[in-house]
């Protein structure tokens, strides 16, 4: 089922959470375009996983070829368009709907048809935060906790118009990385 999403895109990467959830994909092995609207916070994101992988090796948790892979399948971009060939979008953006609705809206128009939009939303309705995005069947919410690098629980939630193969999909990927999905 995961081998529809080889490549995963997360908006918001220069935050704390978008970036933990950057680590927690690339190291699973998945190519990860990392999205903000802002470099220099993309580059101190990177900075802090280089920092993070770099303390995951000197306690043996993996090793330093490991942590050289996924840091070259990490890779940075301002531009919206960068995620066009990403088959899974997470985003970690700010918990207000009409900044997740224009997203996926602008996304829906960039990503092809089998792409698969997830918010990190904690409160907000998947179903609102899909609404008119043009995919609402392909809409999901995957709650990552905090630290999502650290922590393993994610709250998975359909919405009303979630297509159930889409949402299987999505959870197959939770468990691909080594998380525990939930579903709420």
């Amino acid at each position: 089922m995961t081998g529809k999403i080889k490549t995963v895109g997360i908006c918001g990467a220069g935050g704390t959470m978008g970036a933990g959830i950057a680590i927690v994909a690339a190291r699973a092995g998945f190519e990860t375009v990392c999205y903000d609207t802002a470099a220099d916070a993309l580059s101190r994101a990177r900075a802090q996983t280089d920092e993070f992988f770099g303390k995951s090796v000197e306690r043996g948790k993996m090793s330093a070829d490991d942590r050289d892979a996924a840091m070259a399948r990490l890779s940075n971009t301002t531009d919206l368009g960068g995620l066009a060939g990403c088959d899974l979008v997470i985003e970690a953006v700010f918990e207000e709907l009409t900044i997740k609705q224009k997203l996926f809206r602008a996304l829906n128009g960039i990503c092809a048809e089998h792409a698969i939009f997830a918010s990190n939303t904690s409160t907000l309705s998947i179903t609102e935060i899909a609404s008119g995005c043009g995919r609402e069947d392909k809409v999901v919410g995957m709650h990552f906790c905090l630290p999502a690098q650290l922590m393993k629980l994610i709250e998975m939630s359909p919405g009303i118009n979630t297509a159930d193969s889409i949402f299987d999909t999505a959870w197959a990927w939770t468990e691909a990385v080594g998380q525990i999905p939930v579903k709420t």
